[in-house]
């Protein structure tokens, strides 16, 4: 029964430790995806500084794309250093489990020793036969004989799970020895990145000097871009009221009044949370949901209702989901844009120079809507997109697929 005993707490050590590097895994596997994801951000924004290189030399513009590539930067230096604290704990864990499970097998192959020399001093078939003769009954002489075919059986039954266990204890170091050597491979990672986010940092002092003494106003041009961008806003959200208005009639209610159809279409959409296309087939956020400091003037708070897609010249605009063309609009100070109903949900796709919907029509998920607007004089290709819940604006990070 001790022996027995053993042997399960040694398979308990050896399911929490799976549980445990499943567990890590899991982690690693999540931090390793997010990582991919910020090595690809940071091509796609190298990419699209080159190409407003060539478009405009423009320091303020050049400025903000190096802000964006820091801030990219140092969240990858972030999930290297989350991967390395992830890698050292299930280290401290497994190599603690080995000297656990190595020494518990020590203490197996012991006893087994001694049931071996146990076996061995009863080995004799003479010995054995004394045995089932003194026997009472057939019964009982029936069962004796099947007490050393057991017995046998239990013999081989512990041997071959103490091999299992050598087996398994090999593979642990083996993974061990993996996961070092991952650890020393982040490790060197990690201090490229820092280098290249030093000189990016240097880089970024120096343009943000040059910039002080050739473009005095930067800080005022910041502050008009941002008043022209919350009253286009504001005309959008008068827009959406006055949809809902609309389909109120008579009813001053602040929502809209949904037919049958129009409350699926809501389910839908709603239902297809996380899971949307994103309105370009590819881009670079460089402005995210809600406030925040502006990338270069950090005096300068903005209030964004929506998100930034910096994307390439002549980008197509797809729609995220089925709905109807509410309006087209054009705005100024702004280029145009485009309000998709869905239900009671709203997208809108904003600073296009080609549109080809209009009013009342019918789209599907991923129908073109139109190409979004180049700046000539700063070489930028940006997409303004935004979710509504009929007016309240929602963060389109969470709706649009990972």
């Amino acid at each position: 029964m001790k022996f027995l005993s053993k042997i399960y707490i040694l398979f308990l050590l050896l399911s929490f430790s799976v549980l445990n590097a499943q567990d890590y895994q899991a982690r690693q596997k999540k931090l390793e995806a997010q990582k991919i994801s910020l090595k690809k951000e940071i091509i796609q924004i190298n990419s699209l500084i080159e190409d407003s290189r060539r478009r405009s030399k423009n320091l303020a513009n050049e400025l903000e794309d190096l802000q964006l590539k820091i801030s990219v930067r140092d969240k990858l230096i972030n999930i290297n250093n989350s991967q390395l604290n992830n890698l050292t704990s299930i280290i401290e864990n497994q190599t603690k489990k080995i000297e656990d499970l190595e020494n518990n097998l020590i203490d197996l192959k012991n006893e087994y020793e001694k049931i071996i020399y146990t076996s061995y001093k009863k080995r004799s078939t003479q010995m054995k036969l004394m045995f089932l003769f003194a026997s009472e009954n057939l019964n009982q002489a029936f069962k004796r004989f099947q007490y050393f075919k057991q017995y046998s059986k239990y013999r081989k039954k512990q041997a071959d799970q103490i091999i299992i266990i050598q087996g398994q204890l090999i593979q642990k170091i083996d993974s061990l020895e993996i996961m070092k050597t991952e650890k020393q491979n982040i490790v060197k990672e990690n201090k490229t990145v820092k280098q290249s986010l030093t000189n990016e940092i240097i880089q970024q002092d120096n343009l943000f000097r040059s910039l002080l003494k050739t473009q005095k106003d930067y800080s005022a041009q910041v502050d008009i871009k941002e008043r022209q961008s919350r009253q286009i806003d504001n005309e959008i959200r008068k827009l959406i009221s006055l949809a809902i208005s609309e389909s109120n009639k008579n009813n001053n209610s602040s929502n809209f009044s949904l037919t049958p159809e129009g409350r699926l279409i809501s389910k839908n959409f709603q239902s297809n949370k996380g899971r949307l296309p994103w309105p370009v087939k590819e881009g670079v956020i460089v402005r995210r949901f809600g406030t925040q400091r502006h990338p270069v003037v950090r005096t300068t708070t903005i209030n964004s209702n929506g998100i930034s897609i910096a994307t390439s010249p002549n980008s197509i605009v797809y729609s995220v989901f089925d709905g109807e063309v509410l309006s087209v609009y054009g705005f100024s100070g702004g280029n145009p844009g485009v309000l998709l109903r869905h239900g009671k949900y709203i997208s809108n796709y904003q600073n296009l120079s080609s549109i080809y919907v209009k009013k009342g029509d019918k789209v599907s998920a991923n129908d073109q809507i139109g190409i979004v607007f180049t700046n000539e004089s700063t070489g930028k290709t940006v997409l303004k997109f935004n979710i509504f819940n009929e007016l309240k604006p929602e963060n389109p990070i969470i709706w649009l697929d990972k």
